[in-house]
């Protein structure tokens, strides 16, 4: 009875094996379209028929933008490509740069999602035009051609906005400062954490992170806070003020948005994120900001502002 069983399950999936490999492959390339990018190349290792299907310009055409024409003519450098496939894999596997430069674009491998980088010349930086608390550099690992280099500001405020069309709908998203600190910067950094906010009409998404490391920063915080209790300003009982601290670490600190590694050699914080509904058309402002300490910070490079999907 169970070989019975065995060999008619086999014979079933041979004649659907068999239904679907006399397909023509018009047909076959649209139900690949119908899936994602990466189903897409997972498919093509079933037989020829789908290898070719999942080749064709039928599927790739679905999953790049609707209007992928008018950003290629947005392009600062002329994009070549011999296919739809071909196109996809350029764009999922490095940003171009459009707007003149002001702004990079890509499409994330995995779903063909729309990906956006806003450079630093785009955000609103206060202070950006005043050389003595800002200046503007070029660094030969950057996309743009010009890094924000933070010289010595108290009052740290960094903004972004981004429409919502221009991003894929039925996604989650999230975006990401994008920096480096030079020489003894994260010190300065290391006081006071900073916050960060993505705002999407009613919906808020914020964190406190901290660019320094965090050992330097427990480090300094305590320095500081016995510096101020030499001057009196600070009257706490010591072991009192130590268990606050230790409060005040766990509250404060995000361990879910701490900086990391990205594969260029830059840093990333993210700043929060937000789910893009199909077809709304809102405006996404993205904030990092350390405002309260009052004391002089230094050192930061700002690349720009990255929004991509979050899985």
């Amino acid at each position: 009875m169970e070989s019975d069983k065995q060999e008619n399950n086999n014979n079933n999936n041979n004649a659907v094996g068999s239904d679907t490999a006399n397909l023509p492959e018009e047909c076959v390339a649209i139900m690949v379209s119908l899936t994602s990018p990466r189903d897409a190349c997972r498919l093509s290792a079933v037989s020829s028929t789908f290898r070719s299907a999942a080749e064709s310009d039928v599927v790739w055409a679905r999953f790049l933008p609707s209007d992928y024409i008018s950003l290629l003519s947005r392009a600062v450098h002329p994009v070549r490509y011999a296919s739809k496939r071909e196109l996809f894999f350029l764009l999922s596997g490095r940003h171009i740069l459009i707007d003149r430069g002001k702004m990079s674009f890509g499409l994330e491998k995995s779903s063909g999602a729309r990906c956006y980088m806003l450079s630093a010349r785009t955000l609103s930086i206060v202070w950006g035009d005043t050389p003595q608390y800002w200046r503007w550099i070029s660094l030969p690992d950057s996309r743009f051609s010009d890094v924000a280099e933070l010289i010595n500001v108290h009052w740290l405020e960094i903004h972004g906005k981004i429409q919502s069309k221009l991003l894929s709908g039925k996604i989650k998203y999230a975006a990401y400062l994008v920096y480096k600190i030079n020489g003894h910067g994260s010190r300065s950094f290391s006081f006071q954490p900073q916050e960060t906010a993505v705002i999407v009409g009613d919906h808020i998404s914020s964190h406190t992170v901290s660019l320094a490391n965090r050992d330097e920063t427990c480090r300094n915080t305590i320095m500081f806070r016995n510096f101020l209790r030499w001057r009196g300003v600070l009257t706490l009982p010591y072991i009192e003020d130590e268990d606050n601290d230790d409060a005040d670490d766990d509250e404060t600190v995000d361990i879910a948005s701490s900086p990391r590694l990205r594969n260029d050699g830059w840093m990333e914080v993210e700043l929060g994120e937000f789910y893009n509904k199909e077809g709304e058309n809102s405006e996404v402002e993205m904030s990092f900001m350390e405002v309260k300490g009052r004391h002089w910070k230094r050192g930061l490079l700002v690349q720009g502002i990255e929004i991509r999907p979050k899985f």
